[in-house]
């Protein structure tokens, strides 16, 4: 297709690298409405954007098989070739700028909040000290989105807990740090004073976890640790942050297992409790795409590796 014309000519119909992960993402999101909530944008936009280029294509994308949305052949064909033109188009214009324009190069790092004073902030000043007309631009966002800018081209490192296997295949995954998982209960709780519990102990309370919608793969390991202590949770709620977590734990809907370094986050009402046994650990770890590294997304990897060593194990 000609440079600037139809449907992948982003100034004139708004195609972009998102709008390609989005479109790979549908089959794993269920449908057309799901990803587009997850993404900010209207069901109906969305819906004709795939009409647009299906009708471009002359073939169709996606077909409905018992609810849900799978690839086509043609979308087989189509969808990760279009992300990988548009992904190397991107990283020919960041080149070209950091080399030979006048913009500083910009490393694009996206995290969630509990690491963003003892790993992110220290790794940043150090990077900074060393990289000379290099920025560093902060994401601070859900993981599910982490991810999916991730994959559009949109981040160049991001630093997250445990996910999906399948979620990190497409890109370069380092483990950082294992740390200690902790049960969150409200403050009156009976066994909230103990310095520590053994999860057993906990196997009767109603159990608040982290929404797939937003931390994927986190519910599905809240119950693996829970069958390490030889019980099934009665999960009850699921919280689209962890600080509503917090909240559901305070006001007495349930109990939690987070890591113990959310801890610094602020959570009136409930109390941290070390589990004795059995020992849980939750990983942090360091992903980015396997693609060539803009300048500086090495030299940042390599200090946030440093720092993290300084983390409490």
């Amino acid at each position: 297709m000609p440079c600037g014309y139809g449907i992948l000519d982003i100034r004139g119909s708004g195609w972009s690298f998102i709008n390609c992960a989005i479109l790979w993402r549908l089959p794993t999101t269920g449908g057309v409405s799901e990803a587009a909530r997850r993404v900010h944008v209207s069901q109906p936009a969305l819906s004709r954007q795939i009409k647009l280029l299906e009708e471009e294509l002359g073939a169709p994308l996606f077909e409905r098989v018992r609810q849900r949305i799978h690839l086509t052949g043609a979308g087989e064909v189509f969808l990760p070739r279009a992300r990988r033109i548009l992904l190397d188009a991107e990283e020919a214009k960041a080149r070209v700028r950091a080399e030979f324009g006048k913009v500083r190069p910009v490393v694009r790092l996206g995290f969630i909040t509990p690491f963003l004073d003892d790993l992110v902030a220290p790794a940043v000043r150090a990077f900074q000290s060393t990289q000379e007309g290099v920025d560093v631009e902060f994401h601070d966002l859900p993981p599910r989105l982490l991810l999916e800018r991730l994959a559009a081209g949109d981040l160049d490192l991001v630093l997250l807990g445990n996910f999906e296997k399948s979620d990190g295949e497409p890109f370069h995954v380092e483990t950082l740090w294992s740390h200690r998982m902790e049960a969150v209960l409200p403050e009156g709780h009976g066994l909230a004073r103990r310095r520590n519990v053994r999860l057993i102990e906990l196997k009767n309370e109603k159990w608040i976890s982290l929404a797939d919608s937003h931390f994927p793969g986190r519910n599905a390991f809240f119950r693996s640790l829970c069958r390490k202590a030889g019980f099934v949770p009665r999960q009850v709620k699921d919280a689209e942050s962890i600080s509503l977590l917090l909240a559901e734990v305070a006001t007495g809907r349930g109990g939690a297992l987070l890591p113990g370094h959310s801890s610094k986050l602020p959570h009136g009402g409930c109390r941290f409790v070390r589990i004795s046994a059995p020992v849980l650990t939750s990983r942090l770890v360091l992903l980015r795409p396997r693609r060539t590294a803009e300048r500086g997304v090495d030299g940042l990897a390599a200090h946030l590796k440093s720092q993290a060593l300084n983390l409490p194990r």
